[in-house]
């Protein structure tokens, strides 16, 4: 019987961010390349990068054939299309192109994975390429410093390698993760205490246990989440399944802790505590799913 519970509550665990969920046919994280862009001293400037793929997501192979919705983004995707009309190495223009004037280029939905970054200033009907480049993180940042750079009307400028470099924002994404950890410790703690574990030492072990469990998993998770864009697709797919399969593992070792240091805690019988302890990771689990949706930065 004890089994048969433990297999239902499992199953609980991994199927209720599936029913959480936004609908839609496209739900979930999405891979990113975001070029920050120094030096531009106030030009306009339209961005895109080239690729070898012949289309990625909702985006196909531009050929100046059809014409854009946007009329402003068709005319720079007409003007960046010379650069990979005289590619040598394979890359296409794919319909999108961004106004990179505020000092970003972002390509936020189904990036490619391997490209060259391709800029268009229309002040002198100018264009720069950069070298090869690779999704070298799940959301891969650089900054390229354009300080400098002489353009001349009509020319084409090769990005010397010294110019891009990688920009991974390891010190946000360690801030993310500690307050993903203090908003799980803090509900858990929460829990506990309408669960009847109130003594200082339950409160201690459910706080130290918490503390080891949820630093590993987000470490874990975080590891994960960075080498997704070097791998190309496979990962996404396996994402969800590895972050319910972790979940449910971080549960079932909490439960056999408390179990052990926690039960006859002024009376917590067995029952209580594996009631809290599922119900505990169930409740941040859907807290995190819904969060992850209203704090993208935090998740």
């Amino acid at each position: 019987m004890k089994k048969r519970w433990r297999f239902i509550l499992t199953a609980l665990l991994l199927l209720l961010p599936l029913t959480v969920m936004p609908a839609g046919a496209d739900a979930g994280p999405k891979p990113s390349v975001v070029v920050e862009l120094t030096g531009l001293e106030g030009r306009t400037c339209w961005g895109t990068l080239l690729t070898t793929q012949e289309s990625t997501g909702p985006y196909r192979r531009f050929s100046g054939e059809e014409a854009a919705e946007d009329p402003e983004e068709d005319r720079a995707l007409n003007a960046l299309l010379p650069l990979a009309l005289a590619d040598s190495d394979g890359f296409h223009l794919l319909d999108f192109a961004a106004d990179c004037s505020s000092g970003e280029l972002s390509w936020t939905y189904y990036p490619p994975h391997t490209y060259k970054i391709a800029l268009w200033f229309p002040e002198e009907d100018a264009r720069a390429v950069s070298g090869v480049y690779h999704r070298y993180a799940f959301d891969s940042y650089y900054r390229l410093d354009l300080s400098g750079l002489e353009l001349a009307p009509g020319c084409t400028v090769e990005l010397e390698e010294a110019r891009l470099q990688r920009d991974y924002p390891y010190g946000a994404s360690l801030l993310a993760l500690a307050g993903r950890v203090v908003l799980t410790l803090g509900a858990e703690l929460l829990l506990a205490l309408a669960f009847g574990l109130r003594t200082g030492r339950a409160l201690r072990w459910v706080a130290g246990v918490n503390l080891a469990t949820q630093l590993g998993l987000n470490l874990a998770l975080e590891l994960f989440t960075y080498c997704n864009g070097a791998l190309e697709g496979v990962m996404a797919i396996l994402a969800l399944p590895v972050y319910l399969a972790a979940e449910a593992a971080v549960t079932l070792v909490e439960l056999r802790i408390y179990r052990r240091k926690l039960l006859g805690e002024r009376g917590a019988p067995g029952r209580r505590i594996t009631a809290y302890t599922w119900t505990a990771n169930l409740c941040s689990l859907l807290a995190g799913v819904l969060l992850s949706f209203r704090l993208p930065a935090l998740f």
